[in-house]
């Protein structure tokens, strides 16, 4: 279980995140939020990467900061702007990095053999990295994150840089880890895990606005979406005081999804059912207004 209590983070005179508290348990959960959230910072928090102004992080019975080297023996953490040593080959920043959590060298070997294959990047193990796209070293960055078979596997941004198939497999793969696990992502791409997912927390302006179930979150927005069809002419007029959630233009008529509490004062409007990005707009909406 990984358990946050009143977790603050403040940078001079301004606070990023503010007093959060959850509890985290095996599975796969998802860390969404506008940029700016707080998302990064929360994640590098629980890496041990920086400390909280306030609050404690523990996994399992592990304290940080005062079990930092118990703790993160048991996670894997992938960074937002995860660096790499160009020359060096995929499997030698494994090794090195296989070194650095302290797998011994009898093991290190296999255990880099296996997070490359899991990665699929077995087959450029031998090219320097400075020649990998960025989708190829973001594998690299999966790669090592699975080194120790952790307890806590932290991603931040995970499926950046990679192409729909890439994508579809590794959310597969990180809903097949979250069985043993607790798996955390950040991500703005929240559609493709909307199935796989345990639950969902949504960051803004220092606070959490939301965590549980997706199903749950989607919910929170119903009877609060309104679809409407509105000429180019209507849609210049009234765009400035909507919160829209979603547009598609067609031959000069503009279909739009409307987040109000109120029905929206316009010709052929009607109440649909909210999606997670209905969703999402309207729990951001409710803290922008607080």
């Amino acid at each position: 279980m990984l358990e946050l209590s009143s977790i603050t983070k403040c940078f001079k005179k301004s606070c990023v995140i503010n007093d959060i508290s959850l509890s985290l348990p095996k599975g796969l959960h998802l860390l969404t939020g506008p940029n700016g959230a707080g998302k990064t910072t929360l994640l590098r928090i629980l890496a041990g990467v920086i400390a909280p102004t306030t609050g404690q992080v523990s996994l399992n019975g592990m304290f940080l900061p005062n079990d930092s080297v118990r703790f993160k023996a048991h996670m894997g953490y992938l960074p937002q702007n995860f660096g790499i040593y160009p020359e060096m080959t995929a499997q030698k920043f494994l090794k090195y990095f296989a070194e650095l959590k302290g797998i011994p060298a009898a093991v290190a070997s296999a255990k880099v053999e296996e997070v490359m294959d899991i990665a699929q990047i077995s087959s450029f193990h031998n090219k320097t990295l400075r020649d990998w796209t960025k989708g190829m070293r973001q594998k690299v960055g999966i790669a090592q994150g699975l080194l120790n078979d952790p307890d806590l596997l932290l991603m931040d941004e995970p499926l950046s840089g990679l192409d729909p198939e890439e994508r579809f497999y590794f959310c597969n793969l990180f809903s097949q880890l979250s069985s043993e696990r607790i798996v955390l992502l950040s991500t703005h791409i929240v559609s493709e895990l909307t199935a796989l997912a345990d639950s969902i927390m949504l960051l803004h302006k220092e606070k959490l606005r939301f965590k549980g179930p997706i199903s749950v979150m989607i919910d929170t927005a119903r009877s609060f979406v309104w679809r409407a069809i509105l000429s180019e002419g209507e849609w210049n007029d009234k765009k400035n005081e909507l919160i829209v959630s979603s547009l598609r233009a067609d031959k000069g008529l503009y279909e739009i999804r409307i987040i109000s509490d109120v029905r929206p004062e316009l010709t052929g409007v009607c109440s649909v059912e909210p999606t997670l990005e209905d969703a999402y707009i309207y729990l951001v909406s409710q803290g922008d207004s607080k």
